[in-house]
C-alpha cells in the first residue's frame, strides 16, 4: 500500500469466497447441504476480519467480489439459493447475506476504508439473475457500499468463461449497457463502475455517455503500466495495446498456476527481478539484429533503449515478419494494433537503423563490424510426409491469411490449432463451407490457450463449422482427403485443402550466421516451434536485455 501511494494512486485489494469451488467427493452423487446459520457468521467474520487487516494495511478500498457464480452470489442468485429461511426466497431474504456482510464489514473499519461490489448484472444462465432483480439488490444494499462494480455472467462451467474475460473475438465493453442501465434506473444514486476489457479510449466514451462514473482496467495496465501517464502527457501513440490473448488469465488460473506473463509486455509479473538492472548498458555495443519480426522489433527496442547501437536487416520492404500476415480478419483488430504499435516504437527509435528490403548475408553483416549478433529469421513451414500434400488444391494457411491465394466454397482445414481455427473462423463467415480435421480430441484442443479456445468454439460452431477432432489425415487424393478416427476410415472431399500444421525452426538459415561474431543470440521461431507471440517477445527482449 505504502508504494502504490507514493505513486500518488489508492490502494485497493478484492476479497472473494470461492465456497462453490470446493473438491467434491468422489464416491459420486453425494448431497449439498445448505450452509448452515453458524457457517453464514462465519464467513461473514471471515471477510470483516479480512477488511480489518487490508486497512490496517493501509489499503484505502476492497472490493468484494459478488459476481460470477462465488459466494455472496450464490446467497443472491435464485439458481443457487433454494433456501426457505431468512435467507432465501424473496428479493430482500436473498440480499440478506451481503447486507449483514458489508454491516459487518463496517463495524471493523467504520468509513476508513470504501467498499466496493462487484456482481453480475445478469447471470446469463437459465433460472440466473436478470437485470431488474439487480436493480432492485443494488436499491437494498447501495447505502452499505461506496461504489457498485458491474460486470456479468457467472462461472457455471468452462462455456460461460468468455463472457466474464472477453477475447479478441468478442467486442470490447461488453458490460457497459448493463452498467448504463443501473445507472440510469430511478432509485439507484451509488457511484457505478464497469468492467470487461476496456481501453483508455473506450473509458472515455463510457463516461462521456454517463454509462458509467467509472472503468475498471487491468490487461491494459498490464500490457502497459504507464499507459495512464502517457494519455495524460499526450503521448497515446506510444501506448503498447493490450491483444486480449488472455495469456495472463491462462497462466494465472490454471490447473498449476504461474506467475503472470503478458504477450506484448515482457516486464510483467519480473518487475522483481528486473528492478536492479541499469537502464542503460555499461558498455556501448554494437548489435546486428537479423529479422524484422515481433522478437527481432522487440530486441532491437530494448537494446536501443539500454543505449546500444542497433542495425536491423529485414528482407520485406515492411517490418512485421508472419505477424502481418494474422492480422488480416475483423476479429484480429487488437493484434493489428500491437504490430503497428511495435512497428511505429521500432521505426522512430533513435538508437535503431533500419535495412528494409535488404537480405542479410555473412558479408554485410560482417561489414557492420558488429560486437553482438541478433538472429530472429523466423521459421519454415511444417509439412508432414503425407502423400498427396503437393497437389494445386493444397496451400499453407499464410498464403490464406495474406490473401496471396483464393479458396473454394468447400473448404478442409488441417490442423485446429489457434492459427487454423481463426482462419476457420474468418473464411466461415465469409460464407464457405468449412471443416477442421485435428488429431486431438477437441478437450486437448482447449489446453495451449484455454480461454479464447473455449470462445473461438463457440464461435466456430455458431457458424455451421465442421470440427472433426480426434481423426487423423492419412492422405490427400482428388478434391478430398482420406481421415481416420475412432470409427474408421473416411473421406471428406474438399476445393481447397488448407494445411496448418504448424511451423518448425529455420536451422539452416540459422546455420549461415552462427559463428560470425563471437556473441550470438537465436530468438524467436527460429529456435522453438511454439511459435506464440509471448515466447518472440519475452525472447527478443531476454537478448536485448543481456547484450
Amino acid at each position: 500500500a505504502d508504494t502504490v501511494h507514493r505513486y500518488g494512486a489508492k490502494a485497493s485489494i478484492e476479497l472473494a469466497g470461492f465456497a462453490m469451488g470446493h473438491e467434491m467427493p468422489e464416491e459420486g452423487k453425494s448431497p449439498i447441504d445448505m450452509m448452515s446459520q453458524e457457517e453464514i457468521k462465519n464467513w461473514i467474520t471471515l471477510f470483516a476480519n479480512a477488511a480489518e487487516r487490508a486497512m490496517k494495511a493501509g489499503m484505502d478500498m476492497v472490493l468484494i467480489h459478488g459476481g460470477h457464480g462465488i459466494l455472496v452470489s450464490n446467497f443472491f442468485s435464485p439458481l443457487f439459493n433454494h433456501r426457505t429461511d431468512q435467507y432465501g426466497g424473496s428479493i430482500e431474504n436473498r440480499a440478506r447475506f451481503a447486507c449483514e456482510l458489508f454491516d459487518a464489514i463496517r463495524s471493523k473499519v467504520g468509513h476508513k476504508l470504501a467498499i466496493e461490489f462487484r456482481l453480475s448484472a445478469a447471470e446469463l444462465v437459465p433460472g440466473g439473475v436478470e437485470l431488474d432483480e439487480t436493480i432492485e439488490f443494488i436499491k437494498i444494499i447501495q447505502n452499505k457500499i461506496d461504489l457498485v462494480h458491474v460486470s456479468a455472467g457467472m462461472l457455471l462451467d468452462d462455456e460461460m468463461v468468455p463472457i466474464t474475460t472477453q477475447p479478441s473475438y468478442l467486442k470490447r465493453g461488453y458490460n457497459a449497457h448493463y452498467a448504463a442501465s443501473i445507472k440510469k434506473a430511478p432509485g439507484i444514486h451509488v457511484p457505478v463502475t464497469t468492467v470487461g476489457s476496456i481501453d483508455l479510449d473506450l473509458a472515455a466514451e463510457i463516461i462521456e455517455n454517463n454509462e458509467a462514473d467509472m472503468c475498471a482496467m487491468i490487461r491494459t495496465v498490464i500490457a502497459d503500466p504507464d499507459s495512464v501517464n502517457k494519455a495524460r502527457t499526450g503521448h497515446e501513440a506510444e501506448i503498447r495495446p493490450c491483444i486480449r490473448c488472455v495469456l495472463c488469465l491462462n497462466r494465472t488460473h490454471g490447473m498449476e498456476p504461474l506467475r503472470v506473463a503478458c504477450a506484448v509486455n515482457p516486464q510483467a509479473g519480473r518487475e522483481c527481478e528486473l528492478k536492479d538492472i541499469n537502464k542503460l548498458a555499461d558498455h556501448k555495443k554494437k548489435v546486428v539484429i537479423i529479422g524484422g519480426g515481433p522478437a527481432g522489433m522487440e530486441a532491437a527496442r530494448t537494446a536501443g533503449d539500454r543505449g546500444h547501437e542497433v542495425v536491423l536487416f529485414e528482407k520485406n520492404d515492411c517490418l512485421g515478419g508472419t505477424l502481418r500476415l494474422a492480422v488480416a480478419p475483423d476479429f484480429k483488430a487488437d493484434l493489428k494494433s500491437y504490430l503497428a504499435w511495435a512497428i511505429r516504437m521500432t521505426s522512430r527509435h533513435s538508437n535503431v537503423s533500419l535495412r528494409l528490403s535488404t537480405t542479410a548475408t555473412p558479408e554485410n553483416i560482417l561489414a557492420e563490424s558488429p560486437d553482438a549478433l541478433i538472429i530472429a529469421v523466423g521459421a519454415e513451414t511444417n509439412i508432414p510426409a503425407i502423400p498427396g500434400l503437393d497437389g494445386s488444391d493444397v496451400v499453407w494457411v499464410g498464403d490464406v491469411e495474406s490473401e496471396a491465394v483464393s479458396v473454394g466454397e468447400n473448404v478442409v482445414i488441417a490442423g485446429g490449432g489457434l492459427t487454423g481455427c481463426e482462419t476457420a473462423l474468418d473464411l466461415a463467415r465469409k460464407g464457405k463451407h468449412v471443416t477442421i480435421v485435428e488429431m486431438v480430441s477437441e478437450k486437448k484442443m482447449l489446453e495451449p490457450s484455454p480461454i479464447p479456445m473455449t470462445a473461438l468454439l463457440q464461435l466456430l460452431k455458431k457458424e455451421n463449422v465442421t470440427i472433426l477432432a480426434d481423426h487423423q489425415l492419412i492422405k490427400a487424393i482428388d478434391h478430398a482427403v482420406l481421415i481416420e478416427g475412432r470409427s474408421g476410415q473416411q473421406e471428406v472431399p474438399f476445393d481447397t485443402l488448407i494445411l496448418s500444421l504448424g511451423v518448425k525452426p529455420n536451422l539452416s538459415e540459422v546455420s549461415k550466421f552462427a559463428n560470425l561474431v563471437d556473441t550470438v543470440f537465436c530468438i524467436g521461431d527460429c529456435t522453438t516451434n511454439q511459435g506464440t507471440l509471448y515466447t518472440a517477445t519475452t525472447a527478443g527482449y531476454n537478448a536485448g536485455l543481456d547484450l
